[in-house]
């Protein structure tokens, strides 16, 4: 895929997309977080007008970063859900059933509150705390408490920066932060929020940046 970026973490090598997603070559592996798929209908629910068709195309994206890769495992760091089941979670049912040959691991997160057997009518393996994944320790929630046998790759907090120049106009992007013990994903829906995230000098933070409708993953130094 074009507008990647190759980073090596702990010897495994990691394509960051402009999808907001890693994939893992080497084991067939996308890694995705916070979908929040239906939070658009959530927010319908309650008066507020937010348009229908996001969860849809969120869902249009994951396909086709899957189509072109075709990956063997899909693991989901938490929040794929919103909410309750919702038409969204209905559409993902549907998607769901043109993908069937693609295993999907999901790391409960503070808003995966289905029940049990409802994700495993959808075929998802669900895991409530983290899973291991070779040399890497995933999880949904972030945390900076080194672990001295893993590298924690973590989400939900929807990182960013803030990048200034020279005019002193500002703009704040998605971004893949790695520190040294522990890593962040940026939010692969695009009705979230963000978190502005404060890196120190050898961390290592890569932006997604939009420019006439295309998407780059480029360092930030």
């Amino acid at each position: 895929m074009d507008n990647t970026y190759k980073y090596i973490l702990l010897d495994e090598e990691l394509t960051l997309l402009p999808q907001k997603a890693v994939y893992i070559e080497k084991h067939k592996t996308i890694l995705a977080a916070d979908m929040h798929l239906g939070k658009s209908s959530h927010f319908r629910k309650e008066g507020i007008a937010v348009p229908a068709e996001l969860a849809e195309a969120d869902l249009q994206i994951l396909s086709g970063v899957i189509d072109s890769l075709k990956p063997e495992r899909l693991i989901l760091l938490g929040d794929l859900f919103h909410a309750d089941t919702n038409y969204d979670v209905k559409r993902f049912e549907h998607w769901r059933k043109n993908n069937q040959e693609l295993d999907i691991d999901l790391i409960r997160g503070n808003h995966d509150i289905l029940l049990d057997e409802e994700y495993a009518e959808l075929n998802i393996n669900v895991h409530d705390d983290n899973l291991k994944f070779c040399k890497f320790l995933l999880t949904h929630k972030s945390t900076e408490k080194p672990d001295d046998n893993n590298y924690i790759i973590s989400a939900h907090i929807h990182p960013a920066v803030r990048l200034v120049g020279k005019g002193k106009q500002s703009v704040t992007l998605p971004c893949f932060y790695f520190g040294k013990t522990y890593g962040l994903l940026p939010a692969f829906g695009r009705f979230t929020g963000k978190a502005l995230v404060q890196p120190n000098d050898n961390d290592d933070i890569f932006v997604i940046v939009e420019s006439d409708g295309t998407c780059k993953v480029m360092p930030v130094k």
